[in-house]
């Protein structure tokens, strides 16, 4: 095995967590600020920014992961796009 990994479950672990403590971190003074104003208004704001920190992970970690899979097929000669041709076509009906 050459070279370095495409692939890194650490790799994915940190970026995905990074994005997820960019938003958080991001939306503290937001939420400190909508606090002194109302305090159910900075829950509100509070449990958006958690969602939104859940969902940016995921988008990261996807990204992530596609790019290892397009890696992968691109290193083995095939696409990610699911163009296999070891496959023969299935029948297609009334064509007999």
């Amino acid at each position: 095995m050459t070279g370095s990994p495409r692939f890194s479950i650490a790799r994915l672990a940190i970026l995905a967590m990074g994005a997820g403590a960019l938003v958080l971190g991001v939306s503290v003074p937001v939420i400190y600020g909508v606090s002194r104003v109302s305090a159910p208004a900075a829950l509100v704001v509070a449990l958006l920014a958690v969602a939104l920190a859940i969902a940016v992970m995921g988008i990261v970690a996807n990204r992530v992961v596609e790019r290892a899979v397009d890696a992968d097929g691109a290193e083995a000669g095939t696409t990610a796009a699911g163009d296999d041709t070891s496959r023969p076509a299935p029948p297609v009906p009334g064509d007999e």
